[in-house]
């Protein structure tokens, strides 16, 4: 069975030379949009909440419903069905976990549709970067920079940051104030996503021996990363434990709702502050003076075509592989190259 490849005329003043896109591109410019996405979404939430959630949550259902959040009773703090609570000190994270954080922002209607129409900009940016850091990686792995037990670790964790990353959606989709486990496995995932990442990326910077002139050549390079992944390993390990114990139980754990030595906070929620310090801020730092420091990617698309002299020329043929219904294969060629 044969096909006909479609063909071009030829015409005057040819550029096919000059018919590729190239783009160049830094991964690590990827990682500091998402971060700055991030923050622009947080800052968003926290706008549209004290703008239309806080009054309305104040305010209670005008019918009196105890429908949505304003099903449940919390007699120490004075909350019962069909009444108004005050979001600062009585939402539902507060009485599950000891304390609200920048979370709550995004809980209630209709801060969490809106929220969730700007969240996007941070999910893609996030996992652009993950696949242009993996690239960088192959790259590296091709010249001959990487180790093979730091390649298959790459191997087997992209998928994985990758499909975790993808599912911190489900905040959005799994209320708080109904599904407290559900709500939390999202933001579970995104907490593991990205402590493998920051493995990788220290792991990177040791194996391919990175140095950067800014910090003070190889050593105080890696001096810098052993120093953060330590400190976020430390702080991780107590948010990650945290974080499951709700997902397993629907309420903080024990130790999180103790006395803090900072008046007015408890440990988890200390606890949380460092995480968003390790894990949201100095990456944003990280990542932007990484993009200046660091070569870009360079992309290139081809296409391959076929030229006539004109239209009433027989267009060159192909053979066709079939395999069977749309899993058929033309061998007609698009080039890609990275």
């Amino acid at each position: 069975m044969n096909t006909t490849i479609a063909a071009r005329v030829k015409k005057p003043g040819d550029k096919t030379k000059d018919s590729a896109i190239t783009l160049t591109i830094a991964s690590e410019t990827w990682r500091f949009r998402a971060y700055v996405a991030f923050w622009g979404m947080c800052l968003f939430a926290i706008i549209v909440t004290k703008a239309f959630v806080i009054p309305r949550l104040a305010a209670g259902p005008k019918d009196g419903s105890t429908c949505g959040p304003f099903s449940r009773t919390w007699e120490e703090k004075g909350v019962f069905p069909g009444k108004g609570f005050d979001f600062s000190t009585q939402n539902h994270l507060t009485q599950f976990f000891g304390f609200g954080n920048i979370c709550t922002n995004w809980d209630y209607s209709p801060a969490r549709e809106l929220t969730a129409m700007v969240y996007p900009l941070f999910e893609y940016s996030l996992l652009i970067y993950i696949c242009l850091d993996f690239c960088a990686i192959i790259i590296s792995h091709k010249r001959g920079d990487l180790t093979e037990k730091f390649w298959l670790f790459s191997k087997i964790i992209f998928p994985i940051t990758f499909f975790l990353c993808s599912q911190f959606r489900m905040i959005f989709v799994n209320l708080a104030y109904e599904d407290v486990e559900g709500h939390t496995v999202g933001f579970l995932g995104l907490q593991i996503a990205l402590i493998l990442v920051a493995i990788q990326n220290t792991g990177y910077i040791y194996d391919a021996e990175i140095s950067y002139d800014a910090v003070g050549g190889i050593k105080n390079t890696r001096r810098f990363a052993l120093a953060y992944i330590i400190g976020d390993l430390v702080i991780c390990s107590f948010k990650i434990m945290a974080t499951i114990y709700v997902v397993q139980n629907g309420v903080g754990a024990p130790w999180t709702l103790k006395p803090s030595p900072i008046p007015g906070k408890c440990v988890g929620q200390i606890v949380d502050l460092a995480w968003m310090f390790f894990n949201a801020i100095i990456p944003l730092l990280l990542s932007y003076f990484r993009s200046k420091n660091e070569l870009p990617l360079e992309i290139k698309i081809t296409q391959d075509v076929i030229y006539v002299e004109d239209g009433t020329e027989k267009t060159e043929t192909k053979g066709l592989t079939s395999g069977g219904g749309f899993h058929s294969k033309y061998e007609n060629k698009y080039e890609n190259a990275i």
